[in-house]
């Protein structure tokens, strides 16, 4: 279902929009919707969103408690999602549609739909290491990073949040950032405090700012803000 934005996880967002939901493939140990619904079932279609109403003008997240694009979403899932937006998006007032997957590979197989005229793609690199206890069935960074790249090199517009961000190796992990020329970045710390994982010290994330903004520029979330204390 459609509902106005609640929690941290993106001010600039208004609407989020599940037309998925259930039990999300990557399994990663920080999900937070893992404490909203522990006992979420397997994927499934859900029905009764193709009936909102997304409104003109909004900022619209599409998949924020499940990734759309996980390997085991359908394709005609995913289709029939853009095409209800698509069909019912006011040319006049047209709402932007945000699109974020740690799968993004999955992006370029709709690359040509005619939403993507009002869409911004995002990934999410929490780091440039690889975690596999912590990042369970979600691919490999770099994996994500390739097609952020080709996505960009095709005209679109992209953005990178690290959340949770986790210890990193800077130089390589502002060059795999820049990689994906997104015009935002957004720096979001891990909420869940009883699970614990890598996290940088307060300088290093520092740091890594003080890089990004060389090249784009950097949101801090609120979650985040206690490294720039």
């Amino acid at each position: 279902m459609s509902n106005v934005r609640k929690g941290n996880m993106y001010g600039f967002v208004n609407i989020t929009w599940n037309p998925v939901s259930g039990k999300c493939y990557h399994n990663c140990k920080y999900c937070y919707m893992k404490r909203i619904t522990p006992n979420a079932s397997q994927i499934r279609l859900a029905i009764e969103a193709f009936k909102d109403n997304l409104g003109k003008g909004n900022y619209i997240f599409i998949g924020s408690s499940t990734d759309l694009f996980a390997e085991n979403v359908p394709s005609k899932w995913i289709e029939w999602a853009l095409q209800y937006c698509n069909y019912n998006n006011d040319p006049e007032k047209p709402n932007t549609f945000l699109l974020q997957s740690k799968n993004p590979k999955r992006f370029l197989e709709i690359i040509d739909h005619p939403l993507m005229a009002h869409v911004e793609f995002c990934t999410t690199l929490e780091t440039n290491r690889y975690y596999p206890d912590i990042m369970n069935n979600a691919p490999h960074i770099e994996e994500r990073v390739e097609a952020m790249a080709r996505i960009t090199e095709l005209g679109f517009k992209t953005m990178v949040t690290a959340e949770p961000l986790m210890d990193f190796d800077l130089g390589e992990f502002v060059e795999l950032i820049r990689r994906c020329k997104p015009y935002q970045v957004n720096i979001g710390r891990n909420s869940i405090r009883d699970i614990i994982l890598p996290e940088p010290d307060p300088k290093k994330v520092q740091d890594l700012v003080t890089c990004l903004r060389a090249f784009t520029r950097v949101e801090i979330k609120k979650n985040a803000s206690i490294w720039f204390e």
